[in-house]
């Protein structure tokens, strides 16, 4: 007997995708790091990713799916989503007259720009919508800082005298 394997012209575009991508890149020279998209494994999980004044923000739908059963990851800038979507209790895949959603595992992953800040953050999941917001580093302020000036006078035969001095040393004579 032989095994069906199910065809994902997904997982193939997003193949042709990356491997575009890597042609360009290295053919050109262009920093395509900032915005490399992967999609691993069978599953393909789509993603919105925005940014706003403070933070970026990465929005994937996973409808039937568990919170505790999805793995979220920062490592050197990239987001790393992995799971499992599982078929509805009792369907058998032959039952199916048509079956347009994916059940199976997932795990997709996203490289943000280097002003991510993985270590803050947060992810909420609510109604089969997992958001993450992860910080923007905060550009330094620049500081005025005050700095003295010591003071002296100039005679005409380039000798600088301090001013304070020459007085104290009259008045020591």
């Amino acid at each position: 007997m032989s095994n069906v394997i199910r065809w994902s012209p997904i997982s193939d575009l997003m193949s042709l995708h990356s491997a575009m991508d890597r042609l360009f890149g290295d053919t050109f020279g262009l920093p395509g790091q900032s915005r490399t998209v992967g999609a691993v494994g069978e599953g393909y999980l789509p993603l919105d990713v925005y940014q706003t004044d403070k933070e970026w923000v990465i929005r994937a739908a996973v409808p039937g799916v568990e919170p505790s059963t999805v793995d979220v990851t920062f490592d050197g800038g990239q987001i790393n989503i992995k799971g499992e979507i599982m078929p509805p209790a009792g369907t058998q895949p032959e039952s199916y007259w048509l079956r347009e959603n994916f059940y199976g595992k997932f795990s997709r992953q996203v490289t943000l720009p280097e002003d991510a800040v993985g270590e803050q953050a947060r992810a909420q999941f609510v109604n089969g919508m997992l958001t993450l917001t992860v910080p923007k580093a905060q550009p330094a302020k620049p500081k005025s800082v005050k700095i003295p000036i010591s003071g002296g006078t100039a005679s005409g035969n380039g000798e600088q005298k301090q001013i304070g001095s020459t007085a104290a040393a009259a008045g020591k004579k």
